[in-house]
């Protein structure tokens, strides 16, 4: 018996004592959680520095080498449209979207070029309207300098608005976000048309030109309405 009641005792005092430890720690915690400094929302990911500076390279010149044969509508699409002096200005502040092969034609993507505006994933560019093939691609141009950093898209998952070189009347301008991680998204701002189609840039801060224009490469067609 009295080893029984020597047990309980000892069995009391274990008890107390975790209870006493539990209630420091919770104690602790609540004290010196009131002292902890506001953690910052992001951090500035090393990705947005300039990925690749070409120098004087202009974005045509760049575009004709067709660097891993992924550019060849590009190509035959800025030459269908007369667009070869535009895409080579040297002197005038420019940000370019430029898209990949397989957001002008692809078999498993529905958002290409092609299929959207033209009704075709297999038309020749040869045989599209130059006219309305020359606003798409100066939809896909900014008047002004758009990096990826956060000199214009200042504000984490906020929506900004700039005007495109296009004509067309439902394309006159496009939105831009950026993610935490600086990742550049177009046309996903809330409101706008039901036709729009929004992407992601896949690659960014091309810097062509002496530093006048700087692209992002794209895989995606992008819009706010159906081209005219």
């Amino acid at each position: 018996m009295k080893l029984i009641n020597k047990i309980m005792k000892k069995m009391k005092k274990t008890i107390k004592q975790s209870i006493y430890t539990f209630l420091l720690i919770c104690t602790t915690l609540v004290f010196t959680g009131c002292d902890l400094e506001v953690q910052e929302s992001f951090v500035f990911d090393p990705q947005t520095k300039p990925q690749f500076t070409f120098g004087a390279t202009t974005p045509w010149e760049w575009l004709q080498t067709n660097p891993k044969g992924e550019y060849s509508y590009m190509i035959k699409a800025i030459k269908h449209a007369g667009l070869e002096a535009e895409f080579s200005n040297t002197t005038d502040k420019r940000t370019y979207f430029l898209l990949k092969d397989s957001g002008w034609s692809d078999a498993s993507k529905v958002n290409t070029v092609l299929n959207r505006e033209f009704g075709s994933q297999t038309i020749l560019i040869e045989d599209t309207d130059p006219v309305k093939l020359r606003n798409i691609l100066m939809y896909y141009i900014l008047p002004v300098y758009v990096d990826q950093g956060p000199g214009n898209l200042k504000t984490l998952d906020a929506f900004y608005e700039f005007k495109t070189l296009s004509s067309d009347p439902g394309n006159t301008y496009l939105t831009l976000d950026r993610d935490w991680n600086y990742s550049i998204g177009i046309n996903y701002a809330p409101g706008l048309s039901p036709n729009a189609l929004g992407t992601r840039c896949k690659l960014h801060n091309y810097i062509f030109s002496n530093g006048n224009s700087v692209a992002h490469i794209i895989e995606t067609h992008t819009r706010l309405e159906i081209f005219k």
